[in-house]
């Protein structure tokens, strides 16, 4: 092993998935060593756990150790499925459990700015916890929520003192704006880019009986900056949509690319509402991806905001350089209050007319789209 060239050698290490077969790895030689210790620790995984949070802390404690970690992953799990307890369901969580894991991961997240040159931060919640007799334990939504706010309190003072270029936020449940006020005193936002996906309308309504229960999106966006240049905003498991938008605050002065998923557009263009966030950033923006999204119809009675108008507006007012749509994904959605937001059950136009009209508009701004580039190039 000692003769193998060190490019080789680094060959071996990155090919290496086995967290458990690198470290073993790592003992070999020197040069294994310092090869295997910046792959290792390159993320930093921290679980929903007491003991996870003091192993992050052991790293921090160790100046050779830390230097090397880029990306921060908290409660990663593979294929797992997003669903709050029913209300019915019997609350057995442990307080002063609770209590231990938010001390824990108040302490591990108020100190990522000890990774100097950590630069993504990635948050999934789940609402369940790994217990300290390591059994898998259901959250109450109230505690879920709560250790949400706590998580992200903790991340944000970090980043006053961090270089934190990235950050991810996954399975959020939007609660009032107080809630966040924490975001609003990071003024000096480092993040070049900043993605959220929540939770839809229709898993928070199954929970608290109310359709129409979801928060702003402007709550947790940060601060306008010069800095950020990427925007994610989705919500995957269904229509998000929220009567108390707040937008209007809100413009990135280098924002490139912005991607919405399953985000429901007013039907009218308001300064607090999505549409007009979109056409805000059109000096700068030039990649826009939609998935998904909807035109909210109030009641079977109102106009519908046409996604030709939509399309149609934006080739007006963007110069775009690429667009990711699916004019036949955009659709038309009602508020049913039994069931949350719903495909527009009775469109005032033939359904097969109304798409050929819609997608009509979407390929004359696709084809504008395309013909800059064309120029372009």
């Amino acid at each position: 092993m000692n003769d193998l060239p060190l490019e080789l050698v680094g060959a071996v290490v990155e090919n290496v998935s086995s967290t458990s077969d690198l470290l073993h790895l790592r003992s070999v030689n020197s040069t294994c060593h310092d090869l295997v210790t910046s792959s290792v620790f390159r993320r930093v995984h921290v679980q929903n756990s007491v003991q996870s949070a003091q192993n992050c802390r052991s790293i921090l404690s160790s100046p050779s150790l830390a230097a090397h970690v880029r990306e921060v992953v908290y409660d990663h799990r593979d294929h797992a499925q997003f669903c709050l307890l029913p209300p019915f369901a019997q609350d057995t969580c442990d307080e002063l459990e609770i209590a231990d894991l938010e001390d824990a991961l108040t302490e591990t997240f108020c100190s990522l700015s000890g990774f100097k040159n950590l630069q993504s931060v990635t948050l999934n919640f789940w609402p369940s916890f790994r217990s300290q007799s390591g059994a898998e334990i259901q959250e109450h939504p109230f505690w879920f929520t709560d250790r949400q706010v706590i998580v992200l309190h903790a991340v944000h003072h970090a980043m006053k003192s961090s270089s934190v270029r990235s950050l991810s936020l996954n399975n959020i449940i939007l609660r009032a704006s107080a809630s966040y006020d924490f975001v609003s005193s990071l003024t000096n936002s480092p993040l070049h880019h900043f993605s959220m996906s929540v939770v839809a309308n229709s898993e928070l309504g199954d929970w608290s009986g109310s359709k129409t229960l979801n928060g702003s999106l402007g709550s947790l966006l940060p601060v306008p900056s010069t800095n950020l240049k990427s925007l994610v905003l989705r919500s995957p498991q269904g229509p998000y949509h929220s009567l108390t938008t707040q937008l209007r605050s809100f413009h990135y002065p280098s924002l490139e690319t912005l991607v919405l998923e399953n985000i429901v557009f007013d039907p009218t263009p308001l300064p607090d509402g999505i549409e007009e966030f979109v056409v805000r950033h059109k000096a700068t923006l030039r990649r826009l991806e939609l998935h998904s999204c909807a035109s909210y119809v109030p009641n079977s009675a109102t106009p519908i905001r046409k996604w030709s108008s939509i399309w149609k507006r934006l080739d007006e007012e963007l110069s775009l350089s690429e667009l990711v749509a699916d004019s036949a994904q955009q659709g038309y959605a009602l508020l049913d209050p039994a069931r949350g937001y719903i495909p527009h059950p009775s469109l005032p136009e033939a359904p097969a007319e109304l798409a050929q009209e819609d997608h009509r508009g979407y390929m004359q701004l696709s084809d504008r789209v395309n013909l800059r580039v064309a120029s372009a190039s």
